[in-house]
């Protein structure tokens, strides 16, 4: 641009010369800033002429070309086509190897897609497919990004859902992390996403319908970005589940002691976990001195229940009620016969007073009296006796009910006890 001014007075001091001055400092401060734009049409302009070289066949040429865009800044867009023209030139004139270094620069310009070169020819796909596997594998390391343990704990029974943890030292936005789950009992796999925890390990819990009875499982830790994998696993972890759908655990079991489920002794492990099926059972424990406990549970599918038992030892009531019985049986009996006695004392009484018809001579003959008094006394003397032994049977009846439910190795407490019996009375006297 030429701006007219007037060259025959250099100190001209006219009104308008400040304006044109201006004017002129306006347009060398455009020309400083254009070659940024300017700059960005003569990029554009070799990768132009770069890819007309490509379809002209002069590969050679081409390479050239771009070669001296390499210490330069592209836009994305740019770079992607550059990257692919470079890569089309040194498939054809160089090979595989050098093909995939330079498609490696167009998947890293298209922020990782593995689908850059989808429009190009199938030799170029195959070799950015390649290049995308390469660099997006080495997209961890070079951003800093690293994993520690995968660490899960083994499920006690089948059916029963697993946590699992990975820690992870940096892990940047883009960055997903999942865990890849394949079982021997189903088909294809699935992702289970690991996420961030307010303890810091990324967890996850595995669902318990992938824990089936003696299934393999193969869990690979993977890392991924919006795309898809990046690389292949980094950790893996084999776990077996057991066969049990539900487990009993009684705690430790004391040697000698027997253990039954449902009436059946069964065998605990050394922590006593018995395998059992979903669904209610009777566990019971007795130990070697015949002290036993036992308990009704109810099991659901995956569970495992624990369950306190705490043996005692009691003794059996059989001899105290067998002994309160007699004692019953004989008190009764005894008492019948006292008021048989008595009955017949009163017959005799009454026998006795009867006389003749006009005469004070007895009506009845001695005979008969002395069968009826030979009554009364038998019945007298059965019903006493019949009576004490009531009554001691008795003493032997409470003094088996104060005897303590229970035993220990020492044995029982000693009791002293003393029967009483005397005229009307019955009882007992002594220390427990």
């Amino acid at each position: 641009m030429r701006i007219p001014f007037d060259r025959s007075r250099p100190g001209s001091s006219r009104p308008g010369s400040f304006a044109r001055t201006a004017l002129v400092a306006a347009v060398l401060g455009a020309s400083l800033a254009a070659p940024t734009t300017a700059q960005a049409e003569d990029l554009s302009a070799v990768v132009a002429k770069a890819r007309d070289q490509v379809e002209n066949g002069n590969y050679a040429d081409a390479l050239r070309v771009l070669g001296s865009l390499k210490s330069k800044t592209l836009p994305p867009t740019l770079a992607i086509e550059a990257a692919l023209l470079e890569t089309t030139a040194l498939l054809v004139s160089q090979g595989n190897d050098p093909a995939t270094n330079a498609c490696g620069k167009a998947v890293v310009a298209a922020g990782y897609d593995p689908d850059v070169a989808r429009d190009q020819s199938p030799k170029v796909r195959e070799v950015c497919r390649n290049a995308a596997r390469k660099v997006r594998g080495d997209r961890l390391k070079s951003e800093g990004v690293q994993f520690g343990e995968l660490t899960m704990k083994d499920p006690e029974v089948a059916y029963e859902p697993t946590r699992i943890s990975a820690t992870i030292e940096k892990r940047p936005t883009w960055l997903k992390v999942v865990v890849r789950v394949t079982s021997s009992d189903l088909e294809g796999s699935f992702d289970l996403p690991l996420v961030p925890s307010d303890e810091g390990p990324l967890l996850g819990t595995l669902d318990a319908a992938w824990l089936r009875p003696k299934a393999k499982l193969t869990i690979n830790l993977v890392a991924q970005d919006k795309f898809g994998d990046l690389g292949g696993a980094i950790r893996e972890h084999v776990l077996q589940v057991p066969a049990a759908e539900a487990i009993v655990n009684v705690g430790k079991v004391p040697k000698d002691a027997k253990l039954k489920v449902d009436g059946k002794e069964v065998t605990a492990d050394s922590e006593g976990r018995v395998a059992v099926t979903p669904g209610s059972h009777d566990v019971s424990l007795t130990l070697s001195n015949g002290a036993n406990a036992s308990t009704e549970v109810e099991l659901k599918r995956g569970n495992v229940t624990r369950v306190a038992l705490s043996p005692q030892v009691s003794s059996s009531r059989v001899l105290p009620w067998i002994a309160t019985g007699t004692a019953a049986a004989l008190v009764t009996a005894g008492s019948v016969l006292l008021i048989n006695a008595n009955a017949r004392r009163s017959q005799l009484q009454d026998a006795a007073a009867q006389r003749e018809a006009g005469t004070s001579l007895p009506a009845t003959d001695y005979k008969d009296l002395k069968s009826i008094d030979s009554e009364r006394r038998t019945f007298t003397t059965v019903g006493v006796g019949l009576l004490i032994g009531g009554g001691a049977t008795a003493i032997l009846a409470t003094t088996l009910w104060l005897i303590p439910s229970g035993s220990s190795s020492s044995g029982p407490k000693s009791a002293a006890i003393t029967p009483i019996v005397g005229p009307g009375f019955m009882g007992v006297s002594g220390s427990f």
